[in-house]
């Protein structure tokens, strides 16, 4: 038996695609991993992340000087190491978020400011940091209104050769998802390597293929779940 631990940031919205695909991933995933558990963990639910604010650093100063802390002061740190052992304890992740403004939203980030703590997700050497999740996998599941990742390689090139001469593109890529960059390199910084992508695009700039739009990433999502094994 495996963990899957399945971090959304998302409103609680009813047209969501993102959401919905990855409901549509948890029932299929739950259909070929029945004896696997499944744990979601909201991040927009009632307390939000675990803040790093000045009660944190406050109360990781006192930790670490053995120091008399405030009850909220060790309530606060007692929230951030369950979260972050519920992290490290998972062997699946599923990470689901809409893009915002060619990023993650705020509580994504915070979450994985949350998760990349040292000696608990990666360690340093004298060759550099190295992380400490290896053998895990994840999935990212992002919704954008543009298309950012269908024009491959190729929209690269296109994108890059357009602004090296100072044209005006009309069209999206790859590098413009600044989101999916930052979160594959913070699940390579953990040792992380085995990500995969299901992009749900172009639904808000073509209104009239949003059903197929959802219809191809539902089918996806079914396909992934069926294989989404733990290999450790």
């Amino acid at each position: 038996m495996s963990t899957l631990l399945v971090i959304q940031a998302h409103p609680h919205t009813s047209n969501s695609l993102s959401l919905t695909v990855s409901q549509h991933f948890i029932d299929s995933y739950r259909q070929s991993h029945s004896n696997d558990q499944i744990i979601i963990r909201d991040l927009y639910a009632a307390g939000g992340v675990p803040p790093l604010n000045d009660v944190t650093m406050e109360a990781w100063r006192k930790q670490k000087f053995d120091e008399p802390m405030t009850g909220e002061e060790k309530a606060l740190l007692k929230r951030h190491e369950e979260w972050l052992d519920e992290f490290i304890n998972a062997d699946k992740y599923v990470f689901v978020n809409p893009m915002y403004n060619h990023f993650l939203p705020a509580e994504m980030k915070q979450y994985l400011d949350l998760t990349a703590v040292a000696h608990k997700t990666f360690k340093y050497t004298s060759k550099g940091p190295v992380g400490l999740l290896e053998g895990k996998k994840a999935l990212h599941i992002q919704a954008a209104g543009s298309e950012y990742h269908r024009s491959g390689k190729w929209g690269i090139v296109k994108f890059l050769v357009r602004k090296a001469l100072g044209i005006q593109s009309k069209e999206s890529c790859a590098l413009q998802d600044l989101g999916d960059t930052y979160l594959t390199n913070m699940m390579k910084f953990y040792s992380i390597k085995d990500v995969t992508k299901l992009f749900i695009e172009g639904a808000d700039a073509h209104h009239d293929q949003r059903a197929a739009i959802l219809k191809q990433a539902l089918t996806q999502a079914e396909t992934l779940a069926q294989h989404f094994w733990y290999n450790q």
